[in-house]
């Protein structure tokens, strides 16, 4: 297949691409293969990738970039949708969260900077989807939980604005419990919210058969509004999560859970999303462990076969 990146997940090894070549046009969610190869790609590349379409989801492979030359095989509809592709600048650890303009689920305007002195976790969701975006929000609802009685605060940022106006927003929190003096809902300007999340590596595409196909990525920002730390693996867990803003805080925290959100995301940097199941520091033992035995196993069969021959 042929077709244009719109969207690099390098934290799973996943990139969202515009099949433009073939009886319909296809814009979705592929796995790549390698993983490793998710780091060379970019939101513009134009490629061709063998494509199989039997894994969930479909997996590219063989992948080669397309030089200028190759583009007159494109269908011009699928050549650049700006919609897609956002010029913007994109924020690193240790940048100031941008003051962006939203509206909350009270209607109420917003900025981030109303939030300066809190720590904030932030993720990004749309109330229609079915998918991850249920999943991350159960998430937050057990971080709220855990975090009980602390300043920490919670932060959605719908990425269907349109459709997620304030009212759809607030019984969407109260389908998970919110507490919404300390859990924020946000909507507003479309292409504002866009170019909010693209700063995140965060895409969006609208697509007329699944819905919006988007990127997952969560982030914690301390009390300065600083950001410290991009979490790319879908995977964690709240306690991981809650571990992260009590070190952010210079409280006491679970090292363990540190160390298995950094073990995660290491995995999945190196595997991409066939290591959605790993589960840090305990896959880690039992891994060795089985490397171990292997081993062992492999010298006990290199001794047998050396005295056989004497």
């Amino acid at each position: 297949m042929q077709g244009l990146v719109l969207a690099v997940q390098r934290g799973n090894g996943r990139a969202i691409v515009h099949e433009g070549v073939g009886p319909q046009e296809l814009t979705a969610t592929f796995a790549i293969a390698p993983p490793a190869m998710a780091r060379r790609l970019h939101a513009g590349d134009m490629i061709e990738a063998q494509l199989d379409r039997t894994t969930k989801p479909p997996t590219l492979s063989a992948i080669r970039m397309l030089g200028a030359e190759s583009l007159t095989n494109i269908p011009a509809s699928s050549q650049q949708p700006k919609s897609a592709l956002r010029d913007v600048t994109p924020l690193v650890v240790g940048n100031q969260v941008p003051q962006t303009p939203f509206i909350d689920e009270h209607g109420r305007p917003f900025t981030f900077a109303s939030l300066r002195g809190e720590p904030v976790v932030l993720a990004f969701i749309y109330t229609r989807c079915t998918d991850e975006c249920p999943l991350i929000s159960a998430k937050f609802h057990r971080i709220q939980t855990l975090l009980a009685g602390t300043t920490t605060q919670l932060v959605e940022v719908s990425l269907d604005p349109n459709f997620d106006t304030p009212g759809v927003l607030t019984r969407y929190a109260h389908t998970f419990g919110a507490d919404l003096t300390h859990w924020t809902f946000l909507t507003g300007n479309l292409d504002r919210i866009l170019d909010f999340a693209a700063r995140f590596d965060v895409s969006a595409i609208a697509d007329p058969r699944y819905g919006i196909i988007h990127s997952q990525r969560t982030v914690i920002i301390d009390r300065y509004g600083v950001i410290t730390q991009f979490i790319d693996d879908s995977s964690w867990t709240p306690d991981e999560v809650v571990a992260a803003v009590r070190n952010v805080e210079h409280e006491s925290s679970n090292p363990i859970a540190r160390f298995n959100l950094w073990l995660s995301a290491q995995a999945a940097a190196i595997c991409g999303d066939s290591s959605g199941g790993f589960s840090g520091l305990v896959d880690l033992i039992a891994t060795a462990l089985i490397l171990t035995a292997c081993c062992w196993l492999l010298y006990r069969i290199g001794r047998h076969i050396f005295a056989a021959e004497r």
